[in-house]
């Protein structure tokens, strides 16, 4: 089993959470990569050559990966983010396919910093969250792109410099940024993870992120900002992360898996993610006392992979 990372305890109230039901369901549920994943997630060591070969072959010339996964379509900032989430879980980020995607990141960066969707996406109808040219896509794609890199062991590149740059100057005064809340859980892990626990801009956003009531956070939202938070090294002593985490062991169905707000297609990956968080976190023990938590660092992402 993956055990939490650099821990410290923090109280939180248990829930009727069961982990083993989870791990069953996805194992049932799940499609050859996701059930590689779970075993990732679980400690095995090394995943199966099958499903790397899959993601390679569907990896784009520039690095990128094409929008969907659909061959023939121009590699996407969302997209690419989604399949290194993927090879965290199979425990390959360090591997040729992530080293890729690290060129073409550097590639497709923009004059000002940020990043963007591919303006060739327009002809295949993207959601209004995808759009190229829209200034809400570009400040969630800038967070996604640089966060990544950070991740992937480019903290002090000045790419992710000029990317903070970017978004530092579309921080509201609440502390929200530009656009989606995405784009401040995903930034407010970023500055925490460059400029550590002391981060003004982190701090801001953490309280924007804690201001949203409780039943507004989806299952695949709170995952999504959870696992950021994890790999920022945030503890449960943080309200949001502490109450996050209670609400997403409250929200597990009896099954053992989550619902999506994205339809039931989505809901093994949803589960995974879920499951990701409470073993970074170290709430899947049950019945429990204690929770445990990333311990704060200076500016060190609690995981590196081995997280739109």
């Amino acid at each position: 089993m993956a055990r939490a990372i650099d821990t410290e305890a923090v109280a939180v109230p248990a829930g009727a959470y069961d982990w083993r039901r989870t791990i069953a369901w996805i194992d049932h549920n799940g499609n050859e990569t996701e059930r590689a994943r779970l075993r990732g997630l679980l400690g095995r060591p090394r995943p199966e050559a099958k499903v790397i070969r899959t993601l390679e072959a569907r990896q784009n010339d520039d690095g990128g990966f094409p929008s969907e996964l659909i061959q023939g379509r121009p590699s996407s900032i969302d997209t690419t983010a989604l399949v290194l989430r993927w090879l965290q879980d199979l425990g390959t980020l360090a591997g040729a396919v992530a080293q890729r995607v690290v060129t073409y990141l550097f590639t497709v960066q923009r004059p000002d910093g940020s990043w963007d969707q591919p303006p060739g996406l327009v002809r295949y109808g993207p959601p209004p969250r995808l759009l190229p040219g829209d200034s809400r896509v570009q400040a969630l794609c800038t967070a996604q792109a640089a966060y990544w890199l950070v991740l992937l062991g480019h903290r002090h590149d000045h790419a992710v410099s000029r990317a903070m740059g970017y978004l530092r100057a579309r921080q509201a005064a609440d502390g929200r940024f530009l656009g989606y809340i995405r784009t401040t859980w995903m930034a407010a892990a970023l500055f925490r993870c460059t400029e550590g626990p002391g981060s003004a801009v982190c701090a801001r956003a953490l309280d924007a992120l804690g201001a949203v009531e409780a039943e507004r956070w989806s299952a695949g939202a709170l995952v999504g900002m959870l696992n950021c938070m994890a790999e920022a090294g945030v503890s449960t002593r943080v309200p949001v992360v502490r109450q996050g985490v209670a609400r997403l062991r409250a929200l597990a169905e009896p099954t053992g898996s989550w619902p999506s707000e994205d339809g039931e297609f989505y809901r093994v990956e949803v589960s995974l993610r879920a499951l990701r968080v409470l073993l970074l976190y170290g709430a899947v023990s049950e019945p429990m006392s204690e929770v445990e938590g990333p311990q704060d660092r200076a500016g060190e992402p609690a995981s590196g992979g081995g997280a739109s």
